[in-house]
């Protein structure tokens, strides 16, 4: 009985024995080039003598960087969601490379790039429905606005590139590393299949979310938007047999769900705080929210930043979809642990 036991012990010692994991290279690159932006950030704040910018005029009213460091400074103040959304995505993909799973970039780079390509889709979706329906009626006006790019759109398009694809990999990036660090392991209950009719009408009222805005083109109705596509495409996703949100639940797994609203949060905290001194940036125009705007997170108020929760969930949702076209190309995701 004794060795038995031994025999069965034994590779478990040797599995869990410690070792030393030399800490990947985009870690230190990654981190070099968030805080070297966040440097020169500051210092074109000073050298220009300026603050927080809050329109196209005061962009043009900036004055001219002088000197070396100046130019280099006045770059990055413009270029700034571009380059330190690369540098963490680096940042992340050398964290996650010296956890157990490893990095998606470097285990499923073809899942990974996709989902690069596939997040730019996201983000001009939603930024055609905040530009073209909020505004295309007269007095509409839309929910958020960008303020000093470039005037030429080939003069800003690697910009968008960088910058939109870095939004679906960094939120699920930042789940993937919180779901490896065990945060949401208690998040599990007695599995429980859930009734025909609660799927159909989970999808119905994505249907009603997503037309609302899209009927009314009321800026208030936008936050509809921001939780109309979980409903409306992860029934879908569940039905074809893919990762599905809903099938977590059924049976009672809920930290893959924590960890996508969870990265969506910590990249809207992210997101508020790089844009807030840059040059290049996006301002914010919620009139509805009322006496709540004097409430303020940088420049996002402190209310929309709930909309940052389940924006995490929605893209992981939407690039299920995307990427069915891609299968047989991206990668699987290898079981309910894994985001990205």
């Amino acid at each position: 009985m004794s060795s038995s036991v031994s025999a069965i012990a034994a590779p478990e010692r040797v599995e869990t024995a410690p070792h030393r994991r030399r800490i990947p290279l985009t870690l230190w690159v990654g981190l070099l080039v968030m805080v070297a932006c966040e440097g020169l950030l500051f210092t074109d704040v000073m050298l220009s003598h300026r603050g927080r910018i809050e329109s196209q005029a005061a962009f043009e009213a900036v004055a001219a960087p002088r000197g070396l460091l100046g130019v280099a400074a006045r770059w990055v103040a413009v270029n700034m969601t571009s380059v330190v959304w690369t540098g963490l995505l680096l940042f992340l993909d050398g964290a996650l490379a010296s956890m157990r799973g490893g990095s998606p970039a470097r285990r499923r780079p073809h899942h990974f790039w996709l989902c690069c390509i596939a997040s730019i889709l996201i983000w001009c979706i939603f930024d055609l429905i905040n530009f073209w329906v909020f505004t295309s009626r007269q007095g509409g006006r839309p929910a958020w606005f960008y303020i000093g790019v470039p005037p030429q759109f080939r003069d800003r398009l690697w910009g968008y590139i960088l910058a939109f694809g870095a939004i679906v990999p960094g939120m699920l990036m930042i789940g993937q590393v919180y779901m490896n660090l065990g945060w949401f392991d208690w998040a599990r209950t007695r599995p429980q299949r859930m009734p025909a009719w609660i799927k159909i009408f989970v999808f119905a009222i994505g249907v009603a979310m997503l037309a609302w805005p899209l009927a009314t083109r009321d800026p208030v109705s936008n936050f509809t938007l921001w939780t109309s596509l979980v409903f409306l495409l992860d029934p879908i996703n569940l039905a074809l047999g893919r990762p599905s949100m809903l099938r977590d639940w059924e049976k009672g797994w809920y930290g893959r769900t924590l960890a996508a609203c969870a990265g969506g949060l910590s990249c809207g905290f992210l997101w508020e705080f790089w844009n807030y001194w840059a040059l290049a940036k996006w301002i914010y125009d919620l009139p509805f929210l009322g006496s709540t705007l004097k409430y303020h997170y940088f420049e996002m108020p402190v209310v929309g930043l709930l909309g940052f929760i389940p924006f995490g969930m929605e893209c992981w949702v939407m690039w299920q979809v995307i990427r069915i076209p891609f299968d047989g190309l991206a990668e699987p995701l290898p079981d309910q642990r894994t985001l990205i």
